[in-house]
């Protein structure tokens, strides 16, 4: 099986184990749900890199900006509710500017 197909399966093992370290279950939860809700995205990461030849610029791009547009977000809000956050700019590529 595949990790979307054991989803659920992740999600409740992670769940347990934050539940087990002093969160709440609620704080847990949400943290379970943010590590798993892309589990399609990196089967889709996967597919993407094992074919990069194959496959067109248009593919390729198209992938990417899905995976950025919804990933970061999710590992942004596990990270705060984990206790290691707030996000910061570790590459100084100014990613808290606007764009003018």
């Amino acid at each position: 099986m595949g990790l979307v197909e054991n989803g659920t399966k992740i999600q409740k093992r992670i769940q347990h184990a934050f539940e087990n370290s002093a969160f709440t279950e609620k704080d847990a939860y949400d943290i379970s749900f943010h590590m798993t809700d892309w589990l399609e995205d990196i089967e889709e990461l996967q597919r993407v890199y094992s074919n990069i030849d194959k496959l067109s610029n248009d593919e390729i791009t198209s992938f990417i900006y899905k995976f950025v547009a919804h990933v970061p977000n999710h590992l942004n809000a596990a990270m705060k509710l984990t206790g290691l956050g707030p996000v910061t700019d570790v590459f100084e590529a100014n990613i808290f500017e606007d764009e003018e």
